[in-house]
């Protein structure tokens, strides 16, 4: 055979036809896909409500993180501050504070101007969760604080 009566033999084939038994599996599966297109559509997404909640904690966040930024703001941080952290009666009560060191960064040794002294510097990285719980609904609150502290230690040679 040469290449043009290898190529008429091939375009003359035709697919053989479905047997009936593979037609009717089809047809079972799309009636079981439209059976679940045209369900109610009355029910709420599963991932609909731990959206919901968790838009609620960023809320809390928001508003505790705003009137943190309004401390430094206005000037008058301690009434602000003496309302929230002591309510008349607690909302929410305080569950853990925990503090996680990422990276430990070391300056070296540097001697101190004035007394002459060695001191080792050392910057520390870290991350602090509080967290709280509203002992009417059971809600947990946790908020991750960045930190970033310049530590200065006494160096004793001995």
């Amino acid at each position: 055979m040469n290449d043009t009566e290898l190529e008429n033999f091939l375009t003359s084939l035709a697919p053989a036809r479905p047997c009936a038994l593979l037609t009717q599996r089809v047809d079972r599966e799309l009636e079981q896909d439209l059976r679940w297109a045209l369900r109610s559509q009355r029910r709420r997404p599963s991932w609909l409500s731990p959206m919901l909640w968790t838009s609620l904690g960023a809320a809390a966040a928001v508003v505790l993180m705003s009137l943190a930024s309004n401390d430094d703001v206005s000037g008058s941080g301690d009434r602000v501050v003496a309302r929230v952290s002591t309510p008349s009666a607690p909302s929410v009560l305080p569950v853990s504070t925990i503090r996680e060191v990422v990276q430990a960064q070391d300056e070296g040794i540097r001697y101190n101007s004035s007394s002459r002294l060695p001191e080792q510097h050392m910057k520390i990285v870290s991350l602090e969760r509080r967290a709280w719980i509203d002992p009417r609904d059971g809600a947990h609150i946790t908020i991750e604080v960045p930190r970033e502290d310049s530590v200065v230690m006494p160096v004793s040679f001995q």
